[in-house]
C-alpha cells in the first residue's frame, strides 16, 4: 500500500463542540497517520470561537489546520482542496466520527480496485450517539452508475478521492450548493471514471432534525439535487432509459415532506432503521 499523504477536509459551521471534539479525535488517532485535517472554519461568536481554540489547543496536534473561511459550505470545500498538500482528499463533517481504521482500509481498496472516487458504507447515530440505523448504498461501480440518477450512491463525509481528478474534471460547483457531491460523482462517471463504495461500516454520521436535508433547507436541496440530474442528462449524456425515468420522476419529491421522505427512503432506498 502507498503512504501517500491524505487531506482530510473538515468545514465548521456552528458545531457542538463535544460533538467536534469527538470528530477531531477520530481522525487524529487513524492507524493511517499520514494525514493532515484541515478545519474551514466559519467565525460565529467570541464565546463558540473560543472554544474551538480550546479544543484545537488542547489536542494539540501539528497535523491539524486551521483556515478561516466566511463564505458559503461549497466555497469552504474548494478552499481546502486548493490549500492542501495531499494526493487524496477526505472529508469529514465536524459531527461525524470515523472508526479507527478507516482511511486505512479505503486507501489499501481504492489502489486495489483502482477507483479515483471512494466511499463506504455508513452507521447513522443521533445527536447523543444513539444507533440509528445503518445506509448500504450500491458498492460495485456498475451498480453505483445504474442507480445514481435515482439517489446519491455515495455518503459524503465517507469519501475518499483522488486529488489529481479535480484537475480533469473540475472543483465542487457553487450552483449546486446542497447537492455538491452529487454534482460532482455525475461529472466524474461523465468524465469517464469510477465510482465505488467499501461494503463496510467506517464512519457514523449524525441524523440530526436541522440537518441540510431534514431541516428548513430540505426544498431548496431537492431543487439542487433535481438542478444535478437535469444537468447531467441534458449536458453530461446521462441517457439510459433508467436515467431519463428516474429523472422524469424527481419533481414527485418536491412535495414530499422530509419525515415522508424519510420513511420511504427505508422502503425504496439503502437506508435501514433499527
Amino acid at each position: 500500500m502507498t503512504n501517500d499523504l491524505i487531506s482530510i477536509i473538515m468545514p465548521v459551521w456552528n458545531p457542538n463542540v463535544e460533538q467536534f471534539k469527538l470528530a477531531i479525535e477520530s481522525i487524529i488517532s487513524q492507524t493511517y497517520s499520514n494525514l493532515e485535517l484541515l478545519i474551514i472554519y466559519k467565525k460565529k461568536t467570541k464565546e463558540l470561537d473560543d472554544q474551538i481554540m480550546k479544543v484545537i489547543g488542547e489536542i494539540d496536534d501539528s497535523r491539524i489546520k486551521l483556515v478561516y473561511n466566511n463564505n458559503n459550505f461549497v466555497d469552504a470545500l474548494n478552499e481546502g482542496i486548493l490549500k492542501s498538500s495531499g494526493q487524496i482528499i477526505g472529508r469529514m463533517d465536524a459531527d461525524d466520527i470515523s472508526i479507527k481504521t478507516r482511511f486505512e482500509e479505503q486507501i489499501k481498496y481504492q489502489n486495489e480496485n483502482n477507483l479515483p472516487i471512494l466511499g463506504s458504507w455508513v452507521k447513522s447515530i443521533s445527536s447523543n450517539g444513539d444507533s440509528i440505523g445503518t445506509i448500504e448504498p450500491p458498492y460495485l461501480p456498475n451498480d453505483i452508475r445504474k442507480k445514481i440518477i435515482y439517489h446519491s450512491p455515495l455518503s459524503h463525509s465517507s469519501i475518499i478521492i483522488k486529488k489529481d481528478i479535480f484537475k480533469k474534471i473540475g472543483l465542487y460547483d457553487p450552483k449546486f450548493l446542497g447537492a455538491e457531491d452529487y454534482e460532482l460523482y455525475l461529472r466524474a462517471i461523465s468524465k469517464g471514471f469510477e465510482l465505488g463504495n467499501i461494503p463496510k461500516y467506517l464512519i457514523y454520521i449524525r441524523e440530526e432534525e436541522t440537518s441540510y436535508m431534514r431541516g428548513k433547507g430540505w426544498k431548496k436541496s431537492r431543487k439542487a439535487y433535481f438542478n444535478a440530474k437535469t444537468k447531467a442528462v441534458k449536458e453530461y449524456k446521462f441517457n439510459r432509459f433508467t436515467d431519463i425515468i428516474f429523472w422524469l420522476l424527481t419533481p414527485i419529491t418536491f412535495f414530499v415532506p422530509p419525515k415522508l421522505a424519510y420513511l420511504m427512503k427505508n422502503t425504496i432506498g439503502w437506508y435501514k432503521t433499527n
